[in-house]
């Protein structure tokens, strides 16, 4: 036993090294699934920290943007196969702030899209509440509720994925006047854990 386990031990750090070196290479050589690790892995990386532009509402997304949008292509299956496509979307901020209001358009998968978020705010209750209805699902549905907290919008709701009901967060952030970053997650049932499973990288465009 003692044998077996000084085996294991001088093993383990070899093992554990030839595994990262084989993730640092499929990086570096561009190889199948390169893209998909340095995507989750850029993506995590943007909520550490303290935003350099603190957000409190939305007033600071007021104009149009560049959207470049990456999403999994089978959530909650272990898929790091991600899908990149591209829109473009106007925020307005209407009431003083109380409600705003995006249209999105573009293309999602190979297919046209074109969409409206309204989000309203409820002072008394410190909450917005985001809802969404597109041409190709024309029913206006609430997504999540949230508030800002340390500078970024975090927001809860539920959605249904091939059957199964998830918890579902947004997260926002602002990373500069004219770039914003937003991401969607779903709660594994069993773990606990977020996966995030759809991310948009958004652009001002010069002329908004």
């Amino acid at each position: 036993m003692k044998i077996l386990e000084l085996v294991h031990s001088r093993l383990k750090p070899i093992c554990v090294a030839f595994a990262g070196s084989v993730a640092v290479s499929i990086l570096a050589a561009g190889l199948p699934g390169a893209q998909s690790l340095q995507l989750v892995s850029d993506r995590a990386a943007i909520f550490d920290g303290t935003p350099s532009i603190p957000m409190a509402n939305f007033d600071k997304l007021h104009g149009v943007w560049r959207v470049e949008s990456h999403s999994l292509k089978d959530r909650m299956s272990g898929e790091t196969v991600w899908q990149e496509n591209h829109m473009q979307t106007e925020y307005r901020v209407l009431l003083d702030g109380l409600v705003v209001v995006n249209d999105t358009y573009g293309t999602f998968n190979n297919r046209p899209m074109h969409g409206l978020m309204f989000r309203a705010y409820d002072p008394d209750k410190d909450e917005w509440v985001f809802q969404w209805m597109s041409k190709g699902y024309p029913h206006l549905t609430e997504q999540v509720r949230g508030r800002f907290e340390n500078g970024v919008g975090v927001f809860y709701g539920t959605e249904t994925n091939k059957g199964r009901r998830f918890r579902m967060r947004f997260r926002w952030k602002m990373i500069s006047e004219d770039h914003a970053f937003w991401e969607q997650a779903y709660q594994h049932p069993e773990t606990g854990n977020w996966e995030v499973n759809w991310t948009l990288d958004l652009r001002r465009n010069s002329s908004s």
